[in-house]
């Protein structure tokens, strides 16, 4: 279940000044989508654009959830900083909202912005507690997405729209393909789709503070940032039974020590579709900033 993504920062990020207004610059789509059906993730996956113009586009989710974590990636993105303060929109209609997402270099594909969790609607980082922890397991909103348009992110004097129209039926399919996760965890999933409550932590604020309060030395000597998903199976009596941490970007010496603090979590258990206690998981985002 996703809750509220863990921020770990050495330093804050400072005060920048408003971006001026941007003339778009619109890329086409080049490929359909393809869905990457992945043994610890699902990503969906387009091009926009041909030869020296090629951009990648791809949301990845690590269990099923309202939010997804967002790459773009390609020659007109190598401006963008990471940090800065950058708008996201997906339609015309829609009034775009700030974020502060990472960059870095992608593959083959060069200049990439990187988001940890994005939704379709706001920037995560807004959402209250309540809008991102529902009862159910939560999916992507596919009203919101079938009326988008494009992906457009515009930072300082340049806004890049990514072509994409609707989103409603890709994400059905990466909706599907996040469920089916669920099974490879050794959990239930038709149980799961009918489930009354996922996993409430009751000693999160202990937990956290363990968490938080150490970004890894070596990482930290070396400058490295990165994006962590974790992972924890609960117990039908609300204790923890194993805890997984995949690493969403590249590293070297960045290793979480959070699944340590995570043995010492209580939760009350998921309910079933009868209200019975049943084993389940809890997901959390943990991003390493310097």
């Amino acid at each position: 279940m996703r809750r509220a993504v863990l921020a770990l920062a050495a330093l804050p990020f400072a005060a920048l000044a408003a971006p001026v207004e941007a003339k778009p610059v619109d890329i086409a789509p080049s490929s359909p989508w393809n869905v990457d059906f992945g043994e610890n993730k699902c990503r969906l996956a387009r091009f926009f654009g041909e030869g020296e113009d090629r951009h990648l586009l791809f949301f990845e989710q690590y269990w099923p959830g309202e939010t997804f974590g967002m790459t773009v990636a390609g020659p007109s993105f190598k401006r963008f900083q990471s940090g800065i303060r950058t708008d996201v929109s997906f339609s015309g209609a829609q009034k775009p909202f700030q974020t502060r997402p990472f960059t870095g270099t992608v593959g083959k594909y060069g200049s990439g912005v990187i988001y940890s969790t994005l939704s379709l609607a706001k920037d995560d980082a807004a959402r209250t507690a309540d809008e991102i922890a529902p009862a159910r397991v939560p999916q992507l909103d596919k009203e919101i997405a079938r009326q988008a348009e494009f992906v457009s992110l515009r930072q300082r004097g340049d806004e890049i729209r990514l072509l994409s129209g609707p989103l409603d039926e890709a994400f059905a399919v990466l909706d599907n393909c996040a469920f089916d996760l669920i099974g490879t965890w050794g959990l239930d999933v038709a149980q799961h789709r009918k489930a009354t409550r996922l996993p409430r932590w009751i000693n999160k604020d202990t937990v956290v503070k363990r968490i938080v309060a150490v970004y890894p030395r070596q990482a930290l000597n070396s400058g490295e940032q990165g994006i962590m998903r974790m992972r924890v199976t609960v117990s039908a009596q609300g204790m923890v039974e194993d805890c997984t941490i995949i690493k969403a970007t590249n590293t070297d010496q960045l290793e979480s020590p959070a699944c340590k603090a995570m043995l010492e979590a209580r939760f009350e258990p998921a309910l079933d579709a009868e209200g019975k206690p049943m084993r389940s998981y809890f997901a959390e985002t943990i991003v390493y900033v310097i």
